[in-house]
């Protein structure tokens, strides 16, 4: 058995192996070395005075721990592959080149760009971590193919790929009633609702097939 037996080749997922190496280096770089650290989180309260833009990016490269990294790097290392076999299978390879980039910038710094118009007068917090985009990811994922089928153990009633993300965004409403916890559930409830309307804009005909989905309900 080789390595590629279970993993994607790099033709098949080539920002999967390009982002994750690069936020875990990052990361690990980040965790020894404070200034470097510093230099990447997103502070809103500076970015909103015009100071270190940048971070709106970079923060998503570096991360408050092991696990919070781990998680992430799993997460985005599948779902890349996931954005770009999606967009590869509704238009040429080319444009899934072209497009995954600009979209997981995209699902990088629009949450970040909220959360820094929310933030902007608090100046004691900060942000770090990939988990606007992993989210978005999600979002982008259970959207584009809709009626794809699947199952849940653990929620028999989920049929489709659309049912997995009305759990989700059930999750997240549900998660709003519990007291305040050091999770940033905001930034992940933005990202996942952006990362599904880029799934639409990429794909309008999910638009028709969610309709009739409802529609059967």
């Amino acid at each position: 058995m080789s390595f590629f037996d279970i993993f994607p080749t790099f033709k098949e997922a080539p920002y999967s192996y390009i982002i994750v190496p690069v936020m875990l280096l990052s990361s690990i770089i980040g965790f020894y070395h404070k200034p470097y650290f510093y230099a990447l989180l997103l502070h809103p309260y500076e970015v909103k005075r015009g100071k270190r833009v940048h971070t709106l990016f970079t923060s998503a490269f570096v991360h408050r721990n092991w696990l919070h990294l781990f998680f992430n790097t799993f997460v985005v290392f599948a779902l890349s592959y996931d954005l770009y076999g999606c967009i590869s299978q509704e238009y040429q390879e080319y444009i899934s080149f072209l497009l995954t980039p600009l979209f997981i910038s995209l699902l990088i710094i629009i949450p970040n760009l909220l959360q820094t118009q929310i933030r902007k007068n608090d100046f004691s917090f900060t942000s770090v971590g990939s988990s606007g985009l992993t989210f978005g990811l999600f979002g982008f994922g259970f959207l584009f193919f809709p009626l794809q089928k699947t199952s849940s153990f653990l929620i028999p009633i989920i049929k489709n790929s659309f049912d997995y993300w009305l759990s989700v965004l059930v999750l997240f409403v549900l998660l709003s009633f519990i007291p305040k916890t050091t999770v940033n559930r905001q930034l992940h409830l933005f990202a996942f609702l952006i990362g599904s309307m880029l799934s639409l804009l990429c794909r309008p005909q999910s638009i028709i097939e969610i309709l009739l989905l409802l529609n059967k309900i």
